[in-house]
């Protein structure tokens, strides 16, 4: 008798640290959970993936909230801060939780990410990350029934950083800096089949953790190997602090700079100097006047003034993720006419959207596929800048199926 006691106690905890949802016929309220690293290495970007978050928020209840079948419903945000640490994140989900949350989005962390994935099997809610996720969370039979990636994995950005170096930049030698966690890693898988398709060749590998301060032997050592391209997988503070010192140190003088992912706020805390002439792909870049997609151009002219008048600056790469994301989410709440999770999946995973980087849609894996997954941008010098976010060209783009793993890789 003392042990079904103890049994029906563990029950009950669980079930409230995991409510069923959509148990209410006639929710007044949807919550959606926003949680990332507003402080830490990463806060800066975590604060631009709010402000995305706000204003998709904003735009919805400003028609009156989502169109469900017994009503308008309005939306309301409940904000997190993981502190960059997993244990933290992983408690302050379980809040989220325990506050009714009907769906989630935020995370700027791979790992935190990754964690979310696995609380998101138990929990039943909806997991949109507005950060580029874990590789291993979307091989087959890992990613819950309601994880899915707007922004695909780091595979992909190491894919398209071997392409964009081999067939944009005709450039053939790499030495190539990483970050000791399954960020890193994973660029480094993607790079190394991207180099196999293109006929690029890596002759320099380091790699340091996050949060590093000092870059200077490993930039000695790049300085030493003659490489045609510098390339870096360190984000946010670190990819500061890193092409500050390359900078500092003179190996732009010697090789082309390229970092494998960047924001407008990482290159605003650059030296103009070190911006100038740096490449990097980005999920997305505001301005894009005069692209060769009138109906995109329009979009991003249209999202952009919202988010100045909102926020009094223009809009970020992860804020971007987190937009869409959510407006994504919003669209498959009002297809399923419902909050439950897995009405909520099913919707995400058999709809086509419009977003600010095309159609899109979900494949099998829960990776998301449009035609403008990533840009190819270049640092702008002193003298062509307006203003101060005026810090990327737009030399390419790349999307498709064909810049994600190939299915079959994934084990599918």
């Amino acid at each position: 008798m003392k042990r079904l006691s103890m049994f029906i106690l563990s029950v009950v905890f669980i079930a409230s640290l995991y409510p069923v949802l959509g148990l209410a016929a006639e929710p007044t309220v949807f919550k959606l959970g926003f949680m990332s690293s507003l402080s830490g290495t990463f806060a800066s970007v975590a604060e631009t993936q709010k402000k995305g978050t706000l204003l998709a928020v904003e735009q919805i209840n400003a028609k009156g909230g989502l169109n469900m079948p017994w009503g308008k419903v309005k939306v309301e945000t409940i904000v997190k801060d993981d502190e960059n640490k997993l244990d933290i994140g992983v408690r302050r989900y379980r809040e989220l939780l325990g506050e009714g949350i009907n769906a989630m989005t935020g995370t700027v962390w791979n790992p935190i990410a990754a964690a979310l994935n696995e609380e998101s099997k138990l929990s039943n809610i909806p997991y949109l990350a507005a950060c580029v996720p874990a590789y291993e969370s979307f091989m087959k039979g890992n990613p819950s029934e309601g994880n899915f990636s707007v922004a695909f994995t780091p595979w992909t950005i190491g894919y398209l950083s071997g392409q964009a170096v081999t067939k944009t930049l005709n450039k053939k030698k790499i030495f190539y800096l990483s970050r000791s966690d399954s960020w890193g890693s994973s660029i480094y898988d993607g790079l190394k089949a991207s180099c196999k398709e293109y006929g690029c060749e890596i002759i320099g590998f380091e790699e340091l953790p996050r949060g590093t301060v000092d870059y200077t032997a490993v930039i000695n050592k790049a300085i030493a190997a003659k490489p045609d391209v510098f390339m870096a997988a360190q984000f946010a503070g670190d990819a500061i602090a890193c092409f500050k010192q390359a900078y500092e140190l003179g190996l732009p003088k010697t090789c082309t700079m390229f970092n494998t992912f960047i924001t407008n706020v990482v290159a605003t805390g650059l030296p103009d100097e070190a911006l100038n002439n740096l490449y990097a792909l980005e999920c997305y870049y505001y301005n894009l006047e005069g692209f060769e997609d009138a109906d995109i151009a329009k979009m991003a002219k249209e999202y952009t003034e919202a988010h100045i008048k909102m926020f009094n600056e223009p809009p970020d790469a992860y804020g971007t993720i987190a937009y869409i994301a959510a407006q994504c989410l919003f669209q498959a709440v009002e297809k399923a006419g419902s909050f439950d999770g897995k009405k909520v999946a099913a919707a995400l995973l058999g709809t086509h959207f419009k977003t600010l980087i095309g159609d899109a849609y979900f494949r099998e894996d829960h990776e998301m596929v449009a035609k403008y997954l990533a840009f190819l941008v270049k640092g702008k010098a002193p003298a062509e800048k307006k203003d101060k976010w005026d810090v990327f060209k737009v030399e390419g783009y790349y999307g498709g199926e064909s810049v994600l793993p190939p299915l079959k890789l994934l084990g599918y």
